[in-house]
């Protein structure tokens, strides 16, 4: 499994947002730094302050959050996106095309989260390609004979995949979104969501605000 954070923006707008209830725009003291590690906004003292106890009042007050946007490419099998999917607000994705790539090669372990690695496995690689090997003689021969279409058996190969298989899909949400994921599946029983989600989200600018683990 694997997560590359392509982009975080909005942090200076959010903040500029975040003083409109009570107009202390003279308060604000963020601003963009230029350094070796290239340009990134950094939160002045005012504004963390504020933008602290906002989030302390819980999500009514800390609407901010919803303003800071991440894309992330995530690289997870099947079954980690199953559970992915109950987040529907607040998040939108682009995917690899199963549907339009499964025939077009062999497969590999590369291409599949197993936790093991050994002869058996290899052994079971082997046998899902035979019967993928099968599934194109018999979609050729349907093709010569009667000009079935060749995405009937995509379809078929496509349901007949382990939920193990990788597929890589461009994620676009929020931190408000982030915080809700790190607080629900931060202990769960997964690798993959206690291990790697966690892990990713301790790499994101600022992501105390997601995990709430601030120094005080």
């Amino acid at each position: 499994m694997d997560f590359q954070t392509l982009d975080v923006q909005g942090f200076d707008s959010a903040l500029r947002g975040m003083r409109n209830p009570l107009k202390s725009y003279d308060k604000a003291d963020s601003e963009w730094v230029l350094d070796y590690g290239g340009e990134h906004f950094h939160i002045g003292s005012n504004d963390y302050k504020l933008a602290k106890g906002l989030w302390k009042g819980g999500t009514e007050h800390r609407k901010w959050m919803r303003q800071v946007i991440v894309w992330v490419e995530i690289t997870a099998p099947r079954y980690w996106w199953s559970e992915f999917d109950t987040y529907k607000i607040g998040t939108s994705a682009n995917s690899e095309s199963t549907m339009h790539t499964i025939l077009k090669e062999d497969f590999n372990l590369s291409e599949f989260e197993w936790p093991n690695f050994d002869n058996g496995d290899w052994d079971i690689m082997a046998a899902f390609n035979d019967y993928v090997d099968v599934i194109k003689i018999v979609r050729d021969r349907a093709n010569e004979a009667y000009g079935e279409k060749k995405e009937y058996y995509q379809q078929m190969l496509k349901a007949m995949l382990p939920e193990s298989f990788l597929q890589k899909r461009t994620i676009c949400l929020n931190y408000e979104v982030l915080a809700t994921m790190y607080h629900q599946r931060k202990n769960h029983r997964l690798p993959q969501w206690s291990r790697d989600f966690v892990s990713w989200i301790k790499t994101l600018p600022y992501n105390e605000f997601i995990t709430g683990n601030f120094d005080d």
